[in-house]
């Protein structure tokens, strides 16, 4: 993963700095902010446990490639946040009120993944004189950086690498060579955050992001 990561990052980079390449487009800067939630499902047993979303920092680069009239490719790499918050619960059992259960409510602990994210993605557009809306829609691999949490109960294994979905709208301002856009975006996962039973938790993420693109214009 050492050796992966720093090779990803220069062939983009690489990539994108190439402007005056004959099927580059334009190269940008996105930033923002994640809304992140996860659904914690422990198995056999049917449960679910209640979690709420976590707000964190979204940022990247991105090239657009290969315009067409309606249609082009975008290449996204971000550093994202992701987790939740959960509520862990514990039971005792009053056997001085026949057998009574009790359900003892704890404080919410907050628990974040940061990820590096790749996410290839086809473009389709509509232009409309100085303003493009757009759709964005494609796979998307996110390779772990930091897991950080303030449970008791630390995860002790987390996926190093999960491939998902991405798909998103956006609303881009031309202004000469320069675009200035508002765009979201909905990311979930095709594998758990964990890589066996018994709990299973997996990932889903809104990120809300403005950016600038420079087109190029040859």
């Amino acid at each position: 993963m050492k050796r992966v990561l720093p090779a990803i990052i220069f062939v983009f980079l690489i990539t994108t700095l190439a402007v005056e390449g004959q099927f580059v487009e334009g190269v940008g800067l996105k930033a923002g902010i994640s809304l992140a939630n996860q659904s914690y499902q422990i198995t056999p047993i049917d449960y679910t446990l209640k979690t709420e979303p976590v707000i964190g920092p979204a940022a990247g680069i991105f090239m657009e490639a290969f315009r067409g009239r309606h249609f082009s490719f975008q290449t996204d790499l971000a550093f994202v946040a992701k987790g939740s918050k959960t509520n862990t619960q514990s039971v005792t059992v009053n056997h001085l009120e026949n057998d009574r259960i009790i359900v003892n409510e704890g404080d919410l602990k907050v628990s974040k993944f940061y990820y590096l994210c790749l996410s290839p993605m086809a473009r389709y557009r509509i232009d409309l004189d100085r303003i493009t809306p757009y759709a964005l829609l494609g796979p998307r691999v996110d390779f772990l950086l930091k897991y950080k949490t303030d449970s008791d109960y630390p995860l002790e294994e987390q996926r190093k690498v999960i491939p998902g979905l991405t798909g998103g709208v956006g609303v881009e301002f031309n202004l000469n060579e320069l675009g200035i856009f508002i765009e979201f975006q909905y990311q979930t996962d095709a594998m758990p955050v964990t890589g066996k039973d018994p709990l299973l938790i997996n990932n889903n993420i809104f990120l809300f992001t403005v950016g600038i693109k420079y087109l190029n214009g040859d």
